[in-house]
């Protein structure tokens, strides 16, 4: 069969013109430059489309990098194709002189710049890296059955031996100091994500030229007549692009890997295969949830997690994230029906042969051979296609597409943060729980004869009314309030115990926390989505290499230089100093902090060594936007420091008034002029903004308004009645913090509005509605700063802000 019964361009007569004078070209390169230079838009005259050198660098640059597969050593094999065509348009007479050395100019000055895409492994997709290999053990690709028989051949190897051929060129080099053990994997992805984008654009343009007239009829022999009555018969644009990019993906195969189209299941494992991009998929799902809960924090707080790689792959292996799917692909079922055939075969395990029944996958042999990097990228995979499938069950289903995911990443972000369900169920259904009750309540793990530590721990019982009111902080609860939350409270720890039995979480009575191996899951995907990409080329930047830096930002101070160090393992926290350790921690949640520095501080030569280091962290002052963090954290250190280190800091415009407070209790007598009127300000902030929180609940929880409602509506004592206590009790404490402060009240309120806006906008706008109209008004202008000041920086961040998490697309659906 020649070329031209196939496609009406004149392929074979220009592999014969060379012959004839002395040039041996590479038919299949040949066929993609005739191909491609006409679908980019070239002139064809007598079955051979005439370059420009326009047209020239698009082939060479663009075109050929992303289809022609060629073996080591003949990566120019298309320069000597065009430089033929060149010469024989020129012999043909549809050149002049000038115009051919224009051209042949134009292939030179390409050259370089194609054999160095050519041999980028960044520019690699699936069918050209397939081909390549064959082509390099002496595969013929034009051949369908030689194919079969090379891949065959392949599949025959010992895995070890296999997995060295198969993978990409530096596909597991890390590059920047990324530490992710699922590189080959991921990279395996973006190639097929790059040919999937390379056969729709193909696969566009082959529908654009079936209405020039003039390109119709090689167009039509090109595409064969099936693929074209699928493009005219697309019903809407959606069925239309996927035709179209299913001609294109159909189309390209025959300069990479062969015409005949090649299941899956025929690709040995662990080449590169079209589930690969499923990873890369998960990757940006979990990157998305993090950008959205975590912003652009510079350095995560580390979870716990297992020692190595082997304490990884044994901690999976003996999860149920992975081993019921395993089980099932070890003695598949009859019906592609059964229970858990779907997440089988999403993640691998499971294929369906011809007959729709199921088969063992590929996963089944990564899953024997415990190799720890596909085991990552298939843990990845699996628990973010778990979240979808709980989220689209109607009896512990999400409200919004992302819930689930976005809840484990936030425990992620938590650190080892121990959760309660009954607390969480309570901010599901609105209930305001100050967020201070995380840190002054913490989570106690009560356990009884039914509850002997293991991962989940029976039936889920509300914790008792005494309980709950220490865990929500909400003041005094009755059993109407108990009944209210019970509902929701069960939903929630029945859709964690499913992700218990996976291994993802724990659950003990009302206790819950993320696992280790849930954890490292989790940060695998992120060392993936933030530096998975390939390592920059010389003067490249590494956001301009993969993208994969786009949640980074310009940060004032520290900023990690790695994405390991971006998202680190406890140790290397622990190996931070202090003031790395403080700028970091001032982004973090308040117990992941307080946890975090305690280790700290443990560590190295230990307490007495640390504590001076860390006081003196804590003294450099902090940049304006990371005031908020850095106060807190002050707060919630500085009174475990030892009294004796604390003299020294009185002084100190931060935490100048913690120390002189901590000071004072210890029984030593400290002047408070002595303390700096800023360090005095802030202190007072922070202290009537704890009274805030509670008046600012009781005023709209004793008229039943939301918060928002609440602010429309005059507080209780703005009458002249006595305030609820917690109103007075802010009232109160204001009267005693401006007492001796410099300019009386109103001096007091302007002063905090400019210290935090952020922070003092909760007390002022309580404090508008006072009844002594000497503070009201006042109050209200400062409050007015406040969002004035808050609408600034807003708008100087672009107008990005976290906002709470958002509903997401419509669900998918799940066999």
């Amino acid at each position: 069969m020649t070329q031209e019964s196939v496609s009406r361009l004149a392929v074979g007569s220009l592999l014969s013109w060379g012959a004839e004078r002395g040039e041996r070209l590479d038919p299949v390169a040949a066929d993609a430059v005739v191909h491609l230079l006409a679908l980019s838009g070239a002139k064809v005259r007598g079955g051979l489309p005439e370059a420009t050198p326009d047209l020239v660098r698009a082939v060479l640059l663009d075109a050929l990098p992303q289809f022609l597969s060629v073996a080591p050593g003949d990566e120019g094999a298309a320069l000597a194709v065009l430089r033929i065509l060149v010469d024989r348009t020129r012999a043909d007479g549809r050149l002049n002189a000038k115009r051919h050395a224009r051209l042949r100019d134009a292939i030179g000055t390409c050259a370089e710049e194609h054999l160095r895409v050519m041999r980028d492994p960044r520019e690699l997709t699936l069918p050209r890296c397939w081909g390549g290999l064959l082509r390099a053990r002496g595969v013929d690709v034009r051949d369908a059955e030689a194919v079969r028989g090379g891949l065959e051949e392949l599949a025959g190897l010992p895995y070890a031996e296999r997995a060295g051929l198969l993978s990409l060129p530096e596909a597991g080099h890390a590059g920047e100091g990324a530490a992710a053990w699922a590189l080959a994997p991921y990279r395996r992805g973006l190639a097929m994500e790059r040919h999937a984008a390379a056969g729709m654009a193909l696969g566009q343009r082959l529908a654009m030229c079936l209405t020039e007239s003039d390109e119709a009829p090689w167009v039509l022999d090109l595409l064969g007549s099936e693929r074209v009555a699928r493009l005219m018969d697309a019903d809407g644009m959606e069925e239309w692009v996927e035709a179209a990019t299913k001609a294109g993906l159909s189309v390209a195969r025959r300069w990479s890997f062969g015409p005949a189209e090649l299941p899956s299941a025929a690709l040995p494992v662990p080449g590169p295969r079209p589930h690969d991009m499923a990873l890369v998929t998960a990757v940006g799902e979990v990157a998305e949830q993090y950008d959205l809960l975590r912003g652009e924090e510079p350095l995560a707080a580390p979870h716990l997690l297992p020692a190595d790689r082997a304490g990884f792959v044994s901690v999976l292996c003996g999860s149920g994230l992975l081993a019921p799917a395993a089980q099932l692909a070890a003695s598949p079922p009859a019906d592609a029906d059964a229970d858990g055939v779907g997440f089988a075969l999403a993640t691998g395990f499971l294929v369906l042969d011809p007959e729709g029944r199921p088969r063992p996958g590929p996963s089944l042999e990564v899953w024997r051979e415990r190799d720890a990097g596909e085991l990552a990228a298939l843990a990845v995979r699996a628990l973010v296609e778990l979240c979808a499938r709980l989220g689209a069950d109607p009896d512990v289903g999400e409200e919004y597409e992302g819930e689930i995911l976005g809840d484990l990443v936030a425990l992620y972000g938590a650190a080892g943060e121990t959760r309660s369900v009954a607390r969480e169920a309570a901010a599901a259904v609105d209930w305001a729980v100050p967020p201070e009750a995380l840190l002054a309540a913490p989570v106690h793990e009560h356990k009884d004869s039914t509850e002997s530590g293991q991962a989940t721990a029976g039936p889920y019982r509300l914790p008792p009314l005494a309980e709950l009111e220490r865990l929500l902080q909400l003041g005094e609860l009755g059993e109407e309030d108990a009944a209210e939350l019970e509902s929701a409270a069960r939903r929630r720890a029945a859709r964690l115990d499913l992700l218990a039995a996976a291994g993802v979480v724990w659950r003990r009575g009302d206790a819950y926390g993320l696992t280790p191996l849930a954890a490292a899951v989790l940060r695998e995907a992120l060392l993936l989505a933030y530096g998975g990409g390939w390592p920059p080329r010389a003067g490249e930047s590494a956001q301009e290499a993969d993208g994969s830096a786009a949640g980074d930002g310009e940060q004032e101070g520290w900023t990690p230089s790695t994405v390991a160090e971006r998202f680190p393992t406890e140790e290397a926290v622990v190996a931070l100093d202090a003031e790395r350790l403080v700028a970091a921690a001032r982004d973090w949640d308040d117990p992941a902090a307080h946890r975090l520095l305690r280790s700290w501080l443990a560590g190295g030569e230990g307490p007495a060594a640390r504590w001076p280091e860390l006081l003196a962290a804590l003294a450099v002052p902090a940049p304006r936007t990371h005031l908020t963090g850095h106060r807190r954290l002050v707060a919630h250190t500085v009174p475990d420091a030892p009294p004796g280190l604390l003299a020294g800091y009185v002084g100190d415009p931060v935490f100048g008034a913690w120390a002189a407070q901590l000071l004072r209790v210890a029984g030593q007598t400290v002047e408070e002029e002595t303390v700096p009127l800023s360090s005095r300000l802030l202190w007072r902030l922070d202290r009537l903004h704890a009274l805030a929180v509670p008046a600012w609940r009781a005023s709209f929880a004793r008229s039943g308004a939301s918060p928002d409602e609440a602010g429309e509506e005059s507080p209780d004592g703005a009458d002249g009645g006595a305030p609820p206590p917690e109103l007075g009790a802010l009232y109160a404490g204001f009267e005693q913090a401006a007492a001796d402060w410099p300019g009386g009240d109103a001096a007091l309120l302007a002063d905090l509005a400019r210290a935090d806006p952020f922070t003092a906008s909760h007390t002022l706008e309580i404090l508008a509605d006072h009844p002594d109209t000497e503070i009201a008004r006042p109050a209200a202008l400062a409050y007015q700063a406040c969002e004035e000041a808050q609408l600034a920086a807003r708008r100087g961040n672009g107008g990005n802000g976290n906002g709470g998490k958002k509903k997401g697309k419509k669900r998918r659906k799940h066999r």
